[in-house]
């Protein structure tokens, strides 16, 4: 969900331009949200509790963490060169 708050201030910054972007950008949110994020981050949650003492699967998490660090480097860099260019 690290990318969430940088879809919200690209909305917050179209708002006062196009009203169609701004619905639009918030409907594609929402179904991203309901109809893909809820579902995973549920299935990871019921696998992760499944085999919560398990070796192999926190091998198996080492990657999806870097993943996830960068995803969240990339929404800070944006929201830097938002804020100070």
């Amino acid at each position: 969900m690290g990318g969430a708050p940088t879809i919200a201030l690209m909305i917050i910054q179209a708002q006062t331009t196009d009203q169609a972007v701004v619905n639009s950008a918030l409907l594609g949110l929402s179904v991203i949200i309901a109809c893909i994020l809820v579902p995973i981050i549920l299935l990871q949650n019921a696998i992760l509790f499944a085999k919560r003492k398990s070796v192999v699967l926190d091998e198996k998490i080492k990657p999806l963490s870097k993943i996830y660090l960068i995803l969240n480097v990339i929404c800070l860099v944006y929201w830097l060169a938002i804020q100070f260019f």
